[in-house]
């Protein structure tokens, strides 16, 4: 059974477990070839189908089908509020087609509906948004993969083991080889075309740029991420690619530093569907390292997660800048890295970061200045966040 394959079959069962659970005597009505009942044809109008993907634009995506009398009592006597912005799950999306249109919702992680586009709440019972809230963790689950150590993930991918990187956003997948490596993994392509499907997934052009993806070995879905640009050494000729690339795991480092990589760090998480919880975790400094790193890279919907406490304006400005980014690359001496990861910040809830930056722009000449984060918490007990950058 092919990788993609396997995949599908889990999300089916899983499927086919929330008809079961959700709506018992539908199930033989899709199960066989008989047209459905007129009551069912009713309620396949209030269909809601949830979506997982890592993004908006993401093409990779798992989704889920839901059909039942209790989903649609409660989407008739839902009560609706005015709600401007909401704390909801920025992967899920719930789509509800209708006769006149298709009303797309986010999934809050109180269980309700959000309408984005017209501001509204529905309000589900408890027991029906404690539902939903299962059913979104069961299908986040088997969209990304697991958080394995760096330690651990050597012991399941060993030297000369051949496994399968897919990656997050478009789906593609290629067979790879783990050649060396004792920081993080040096692997290669297999075959030309496996070389041929990863340039692709860098639109043509080899690119350090981090990306998230799975890696499928056995029966394990493991998150990491990957760069993409050949390099050093190359133990499998003919397969059009010169040199080996670099997959990395939770907590792994590059060679040039005993300190993981925050760019990697930020995607393996991605790949694992953990971003927010990583996000409250680490220190000042690799918010702010993080946040040139998902400058570079582009990412909007990383980079408004990382921003949430920073003003609209200001946050807006960023991500209107990184539509005419050639390059953004923090300008520090690796030694000096290494002596500001260590600065202990005792009971401070507020902390001043200034990294020096070298910043590339299309049509404009390569300049050198700095961004000073202001980087706040609540208490000793709360997380980190970005209040403002000045640049």
């Amino acid at each position: 059974m092919s990788l993609i394959g396997k995949r599908t079959v889990v999300i089916r069962l899983l499927i086919l477990m929330v008809l079961l659970i959700i709506q018992p005597n539908i199930t033989n009505a899709h199960a066989g070839n008989q047209k459905p009942r007129k009551h069912a044809e009713q309620l396949n109008q209030n269909k809601l189908i949830m979506t997982v993907r890592s993004s908006r634009d993401a093409v990779f995506v798992s989704d889920l089908q839901m059909v039942s009398r209790e989903l649609n009592s409660a989407l008739r006597t839902a009560k609706q509020v005015t709600a401007i912005e909401v704390d909801f799950y920025p992967d899920i999306e719930l789509t509800l087609p209708l006769e006149k249109e298709t009303t797309v919702f986010r999934l809050e992680r109180a269980g309700n509906l959000w309408d984005e586009k017209h501001a509204l709440t529905i309000i589900f019972p408890k027991n029906m948004a404690d539902k939903l809230i299962r059913l979104a963790d069961s299908l986040r689950m088997q969209h990304y993969g697991k958080l394995i150590s760096w330690q651990q993930s050597q012991q399941l991918l060993p030297n000369k083991a051949f496994f399968t990187v897919t990656e997050l956003e478009t789906g593609l997948t290629f067979q790879v080889q783990r050649r060396a490596g004792s920081d993080h993994a040096d692997v290669q392509p297999v075959t030309k075309e496996d070389s041929r499907i990863m340039k692709q997934i860098y639109n043509g052009k080899w690119s350090w740029k981090r990306k998230a993806i799975l890696i499928h070995s056995q029966d394990s879905w493991i998150a990491a991420s990957m760069n993409g640009m050949p390099h050093g050494g190359d133990g499998i000729p003919e397969n059009g690619f010169s040199g080996h690339f670099c997959i990395h795991f939770q907590g792994s480092s590059t060679h040039k530093s005993d300190s993981p990589d925050p760019a990697h760090q930020i995607m393996v998480h991605k790949a694992a569907g953990q971003v927010q919880p990583y996000l409250d975790t680490v220190a000042p400094l690799v918010l702010a390292k993080t946040f040139i790193e998902v400058m570079y890279h582009q990412d909007k919907e990383l980079l408004q997660q990382l921003g949430e406490d920073m003003s609209k304006d200001k946050l807006a400005s960023f991500i209107s800048q990184m539509d005419s980014l050639v390059s953004i690359r923090e300008n520090t001496p690796p030694k000096a890295k290494e002596l500001a990861d260590d600065q202990s910040l005792g009971d401070l809830l507020m902390t001043e970061i200034k990294l020096p930056v070298s910043i590339h722009e299309l049509n404009k000449p390569r300049r050198n200045g700095y961004y000073v984060f202001l980087i706040k918490r609540e208490s000793l007990d709360s997380p980190w966040r970005i209040q403002d950058v000045a640049s």
